[in-house]
């Protein structure tokens, strides 16, 4: 694409507890039915340390009956792509892409779903709260899918270099450790593992995390595709709560507060569903500019 000549499609930019996205719709058109340079040009013009991910909505194919989602007339159907590295899920975009389309379609849909996998992922809005069902923790990956099979022991735990890293997948796979290992060890490590694609596939995420309290944690994640720490992660912040339940380290309350580098998230459970929740901020709904100097 020439760089005198500016595309179409300006994307929209927000903000969820530190993680920084810029939202394209493409919600008149089906899936992978849209132009992949225009969301390079402006990810290069934001600035790549800028953007933790660009998140690209399309109409989803798949509909499902109103056993699932109510009236399926009032319902949107999304696919999310999040642009770069790829296709994937992203718990904080989820976020912002609920107040968005909350903000610009609720005259349309009453109901919003991303879809990935064939598994339904709803955005919520209550008051001026917006969250996203999170799906099911997976402790073992026994397809070898994410991480090469017999890399793991029978407990989902990897030990490398005297530190244990448990599997977690939550609609994204990660590793978790519970050690004390500072932010440059923890960058080497994650640089390390995401340059062996042949033991995982598609590259991992890797969080630190220490424990607050009975309900509430510390989180650090180093992500993968863009290979640095992140201000927050939302598919590993639910990860972590769900890992320190089930190693009882944290009671099994109904709602964990998640401190991030950016701020917090809250991870609640409610009927066997999981949600994630916390502050978030989208271009021409909310009136305060959190980062003014990414305007172009």
């Amino acid at each position: 694409m020439p760089h005198d000549k500016r595309p179409s499609n300006k994307p929209v930019l927000a903000e969820a507890s530190g993680n920084t996205f810029l939202i394209f719709d493409y919600l008149d058109k089906e899936e992978h039915n849209f132009d992949e340079n225009i969301i390079r040009y402006y990810h290069r013009l934001y600035g790549f340390e800028k953007i933790d991910s660009c998140l690209v909505l399309t109409k989803a194919k798949e509909q499902f009956d109103s056993a699932q989602v109510g009236n399926p007339d009032s319902t949107l159907f999304m696919r999310m792509y999040v642009y770069e590295p790829g296709d994937g899920f992203c718990g904080n975009g989820a976020r912002v892409v609920a107040k968005y389309c909350f903000s610009h379609y609720n005259n349309i849909w009453s109901r919003f779903f991303i879809v990935l996998d064939g598994q339904l992922h709803e955005l919520l809005q209550r008051g001026n709260e917006y969250s996203v069902e999170m799906g099911k923790s997976v402790y073992e990956d026994l397809t070898g899918d994410f991480v090469k099979k017999g890399a793991l022991d029978t407990n989902g735990k990897l030990i490398l270099d005297g530190i244990t890293w448990y599997y977690v997948n939550t609609s994204e796979p990660h590793l978790v450790t519970f050690d004390e290992i500072d932010d440059k060890k923890l960058i080497n490590i994650g640089d390390s593992l995401n340059q062996d694609m042949d033991q995982f596939r598609i590259g991992i995420n890797l969080n630190r995390v220490s424990i607050l309290g009975k309900s509430a944690i510390n989180a650090l994640t180093f992500e993968r595709g863009i290979n640095r720490l992140t201000k927050a992660c939302g598919s590993g912040s639910t990860s972590c709560v769900a890992l320190a339940k089930r190693l009882r380290l944290i009671d099994d309350a109904k709602k964990v507060v998640v401190k991030v580098r950016g701020g917090y998230v809250v991870v609640t459970n409610e009927e066997n569903k999981i949600y994630l929740s916390g502050p978030c901020w989208v271009d021409g709904i909310d009136s305060i500019e959190i980062h003014p100097e990414s305007k172009i």
